[in-house]
């Protein structure tokens, strides 16, 4: 049996554009590589195809909440367990990815303000804390490592 190689992939407009038609249906990164003999890292690695790919999910999640609303729409509990779960009326909660402690702690305290504010729940302000502890935790153990080695470094070096 002869395997198929693949060839290099150039990105072209009329590929981006059925990566999207593809993700839109439904299509995984696997069959969308299958289905156009492009290796499942070009799709993975590719910014432009990336994009593609969401904007497909995007556009098929949108069709499918649309259906399944239309679908429930003469049953009221049904539609209040969804929109819950989708958290369609939660509102978005700025916070910047932390490079520092520092920063992480501004995330903690616009959180624990939008909590005060009363536009983000107690579930949400606690997700926030987590991440943000876990972050800044990780960032004193990698900066006291790094001050232990440079001592030790000093020591050695006398």
């Amino acid at each position: 049996m002869k395997h198929k190689t693949r060839h290099k992939t150039t990105v072209t407009k009329e590929i981006i554009q059925e990566v999207q038609e593809l993700a839109e249906q439904g299509f995984n990164n696997i069959l969308i590589s299958q289905s156009l003999n492009i290796a499942t890292q070009t799709l993975s690695t590719n910014k432009e195809l990336k994009e593609a790919i969401q904007r497909g999910k995007l556009i098929l999640a949108k069709k499918v909440t649309a259906s399944i609303l239309d679908t429930l729409e003469n049953t009221p509990t049904n539609q209040q367990m969804l929109v819950k779960r989708l958290c369609l009326f939660n509102p978005v909660v700025s916070i910047k990815k932390p490079t520092t402690a520092e920063e992480a702690l501004n995330n903690l305290a616009a959180a624990t303000q939008s909590f005060a504010d009363g536009e983000i729940n107690g579930s949400q302000l606690r997700t926030i804390e987590a991440v943000s502890n876990s972050f800044i935790k990780g960032y004193e153990l990698t900066e006291l490592e790094e001050r232990i080695k440079t001592l030790e470094e000093k020591e050695n070096a006398k």
